[in-house]
């Protein structure tokens, strides 16, 4: 089917025809609506014709467009008209995986980068039952933001004889055989089991990507065959060329890996494409001789014989009295197992083993959405809850293994895990992690403005521990972790917004500080070594405490540990070599949940993944909100079409985006921007418009309400002198143009004011200011100001309208959802707060949102976590060094 330049389809004109496959046309054409390029996908007429294939085109594409993946191209439509079924999808601009091997084997770094992208693209569709059926390098696209996976679930894999044509009509070639009778389609990727006519399932797909990265690092195909029948015998009974052959300097490592995706029988392969993503990881990282080509390595044993044979004989003798004198030692082992979580668990945080080992505790959220400690001694097989400790975050250990410390309502307390109630030490209104020195002291990491605090662990008013070195570009520390003298700590300085970190060695009395080197995640001593987290692999390194320096290299210890791009890493290690780590995306993969006044759940939106700050449109039919799909790269803006269920990145490529805020008219986004080192807030037309920067400022800021008069926009943001604490600045919309807005400071205490909301009318504004008792709320004429107003008795945060300015909403320090009726005037009569509702939401920091009402206030947007089946896993292992020392 031809359709040419200038032909509407819908709200899409074709620009020109953009390739060929065998189900259907792609041509290139220019969204009229948004003002984007997009990607038409035509069915064949033949295939249109029937009822089977329409349904399951349409059915596959109501699928496809959940999965919202970087290296997954969108779907952005799918439509019907005139006869024509079709697709649309995103335009993705490069070169063809098939066409860069044309020219030769890829680089091993690209190589990795590739596969790694790709292997994560499948491990999230497969993850939702889908299967892509015909991986090939052609279905690959090398943009400049990464690999792009094409055709997903819609070319799906047939089974030789299905096609009513024979193998040269079947709908996942792309080419039909030649004259010569060979075949040029995609029967060198298709599996064992795919040409004996069975069911394809993940580990097909398995198959096709071994195939892949075969081609990727030789330039040849695994399986070649003259014609049809040589080329399905090869499948079926031949071992590709050895890799070493063809290509000598691949690492050992990714050979074995390639050879375990093609194993005959699919119960011999590797079974995940999570699994091949970590093992892609690991060789990345190299380390010990997995990292070391072949021919090298073959080498290196032969020196080493060598070197063994000369000496043999001289400490032959050594050897023997040795013997007769000493008895050999039994050989070390590690012992690795997996904790089952309690019933009824619906996430669990970072967890803290003891440092004598002997227990094990850990933040637990379950489906009610409750936060509790929950505490399991390693000689019992249940875990129980701590009493009175429910909102609580972030538990950590005495030195004696009793007592516990954590975060709860803006304050430190101490919990002894053998019974008994908190007690509180200090205020900590944003203290997040600690440590407990056998000296008697706690050190915590206070706001992200602020250094490392310190207090007696019998409890007084806390201080500064490490003095922030702001002429360098220092912006807040974090994760202390003492050392074994109790007096030097661990912990992590962050520069610019958090992208670049710092290991550094502090001391309780002293301000003096020394940098370690750059940190990849959270560190923690243990067993002379430091372990921390590089792309989901936990690693160790020698460490010598009283030099307080690394020496050696580092080396892997565990794959697939859980961490975010802020360092926090999910793992733990004890004195007696006891390690616990939690396995899984490594995100706070949450969900978009749709809950009523009453707290019930009526829908969700959306596949899971790391969601923040949602924020609906005035009409309630868009959103926006900050979400990422993986761990290790920084949330971007999307724009979800609630009606039709679909969402698409807004954000530029290249930019770093997140905190969008609608206008009134629902028709622009303000949202901020990381570029070259400073911070924009910009404004963009929904339509595909060019933004325009309205404010840029070296620290960071977040606009949180637009007032319905389009005017201004009200953010919070950071100051850069003096406290370097968030205040509250009102932004001028609609200057001149090229002109920078001038913000007006609107509240400016002492300690954090963030969330701002206007009213509807324009004349009052609430916000939320952190006070000796926790986050308040609080309110105030506008723009007159003047006199305050207190809201909150018992702490809040994060304030909406209701869009006739009748209802207040806030969360509660508990999660709950609460109302306060407003009656109008100057200034407005408020009610009294009432509780709606316990609202299963995630933890957040106190400058996120967590949640969005719609404009009538019946329902609410929440950020809900996931539910028990997507509880990740906890690792222990017992002597963790042994299976390194055996190496």
């Amino acid at each position: 089917m031809s359709l040419a330049p200038g032909t509407r389809l819908g709200v899409y004109e074709i620009v020109g025809p953009l390739g060929a496959g065998g189900m259907g046309e792609v041509f290139r054409a220019r969204d009229t609506r948004l003002g984007r390029e997009v990607a038409i996908k035509v069915l064949p007429q033949d295939l249109a014709a029937t009822p089977e294939v329409r349904a399951r085109f349409e059915r596959e594409a109501q699928v496809i467009s959940s999965l919202n993946h970087p290296n997954i191209c969108t779907l952005h439509d799918v439509g019907h008209q005139g006869g024509i079924d079709y697709l649309v999808l995103e335009l993705v601009e490069g070169e063809s995986l098939a066409d860069r091997v044309q020219r030769g084997p890829l680089p091993l770094v690209d190589l990795l980068r590739i596969g790694v992208q790709v292997a994560d693209a499948l491990d999230k569709a497969h993850r939702a039952g889908i299967v892509h059926r015909d991986l090939k390098p052609g279905n690959v696209m090398l943009a400049k933001s990464g690999a792009k996976l094409l055709d997903f679930g819609l070319a799906r894999g047939s089974v030789l004889g299905e096609a009513p044509g024979g193998a040269a009509h079947s709908p996942t070639m792309s080419r039909p055989l030649t004259a010569q009778g060979t075949i040029l389609g995609t029967f060198q990727y298709m599996a064992p089991e795919q040409l004996e006519g069975r069911d394809a399932d993940a580990r097909t797909d398995i198959w096709a990507l071994g195939c892949v990265l075969y081609e990727m690092a030789t330039g040849k195909r695994a399986f070649e065959g003259k014609s049809q029948a040589s080329l399905i015998s090869a499948i079926m009974s031949q071992e590709p060329v050895a890799i070493p052959q063809l290509a000598p300097l691949t690492p050992p490592a990714l050979e074995r890996l390639v050879k375990a995706c093609l194993a005959k029988d699919p119960d011999d392969r590797i079974q995940t494409a999570h699994d091949v993503k970590l093992q892609l990881q690991w060789v990345a990282e190299g380390g010990s001789q997995l990292g070391v080509a072949a021919p090298v390595a073959a080498r290196r044993r032969a020196r080493e014989r060598g070197a063994w044979a000369l000496a043999a004989v001289a400490t032959l003798a050594a050897v023997t009295l040795a013997a007769i004198q000493f008895r050999p030692k039994p050989p070390r082992d590690s012992v690795t197992f997996e904790l089952t979580p309690p019933a009824g668990i619906a996430q669990i945080d970072l967890p803290r083993i003891s440092p004598d080992g002997s227990c094990l505790a850990f933040n637990a959220t379950d489906s009610l959405g409750v936060t509790s400690i929950w505490v399991r001694p390693m000689n019992t097989l249940e875990a129980r809850r701590l009493a009175g400790t429910e909102q609580a975050t972030r538990p950590f250990w005495s030195p004696d293994s009793r007592y516990l410390a954590y975060f709860s309502g803006g304050k430190l307390y101490k919990i002894d895990t053998v019974g008994g109630p908190p007690f509180p030490l200090c205020d900590a209104p944003t203290g997040a992690d600690g440590s407990w020195s056998r000296r008697g002291v706690i050190i915590f990491d206070g706001g992200t403005r602020d250094s490392i605090r310190m207090v007696s662990s019998a409890g007084g008013e806390s201080k500064g521990a490490v003095r922030l070195d702001r002429a360098n570009g220092e912006t807040f520390a974090a994760w202390p972790q003492f050392l074994p003298d109790g007096r030097h700590f661990l912990y992590v300085a962050y520069r610019g917004s958090g992208g670049v970190r710092t290991l550094m060695v502090g001391a309780i009395d002293s301000k003096e500080t020394k940098a370690i080197g750059p940190a990849a995640s959270r560190a923690e001593y243990a067993s002379g070594h430091l372990l921390f987290v590089r792309a989901g692999t936990l690693l160790a390194q020698n460490f010598d405490a009283g030099a307080l320096k690394v020496t050696g290299e580092p080396f892997p210890v565990a794959q697939g540990v859980a961490f975010d791009e802020l360092g926090s890493a999910r793992f733990s290690a004890a004195s007696n070599g006891t390690l616990v780590y939690r396995t899984g995306s490594g995100a706070d993969l949450s969900r978009l949940a749709w809950v009523n006044r009453k707290g019930e759940i009526e829908g969700t939106l959306g596949t899971p993944a790391d969601f923040d700050s949602p924020k609906l449109s005035r009409d309630g039919k868009l959103l926006a909100v900050a979400q990422r799909e993986r761990p290790g790269v920084a949330r971007t803006l999307w724009v979800w079409d609630l009606e039709r269920g679909i969402g698409s990145e807004f954000a530029s490529p290249g930019q770093t985006s997140a905190d969008g805020l609608w206008s009134p008219d629902g028709r622009r986004l303000a949202y901020v921007s990381n570029r070259e080192g400073h911070v924009d807030l910009l404004i963009k037309p929904i339509d595909g418009g060019p933004d325009s920067v309205v404010l840029t400022s070296p620290d960071w800021m977040v606009p949180c309400s637009w007032s319905s008069d389009g005017r201004w926009i009200f953010l919070m943001k950071r100051t850069s002198e003096g406290k370097g604490t968030f205040d509250v600045a009102a932004v001028p919309i609609g200057g001149a143009a090229g002109e920078s807005a001038k913000p007006a400071t609107v509240v400016a205490t002492p300690q954090d004011d963030v969330h701002p909301a206007i009213s509807p009318d324009g004349k009052s504004l609430v916000y939320v200011s952190v006070e000796s008792d926790g986050p308040q709320l609080y309110m105030q004429a506008f723009p007159s100001g003047g006199a305050r107003w207190r809201i909150t008795q018992n702490g809040g945060r994060q304030p909406f309208w209701r869009a006739d300015g009748r209802e207040l909403f806030y969360l509660a320090l508990d999660r709950s959802i609460m109302s306060v009726t407003v009656e109008p005037g100057s200034p407005p009569r408020l009610g009294r707060p009432v509780r709606l509702f316990y609202a299963p939401l995630i933890a957040r920091q106190l400058t996120r949102a967590l949640y969005a009402p719609t404009p009538d206030g019946q329902r609410f947007l929440v950020i809900a976590p996931l539910e028990r089946s997507r509880v990740g896993s906890t690792t222990v292992v017992l002597d963790w060094l042994a299976r390194h020392d055996k190496d």
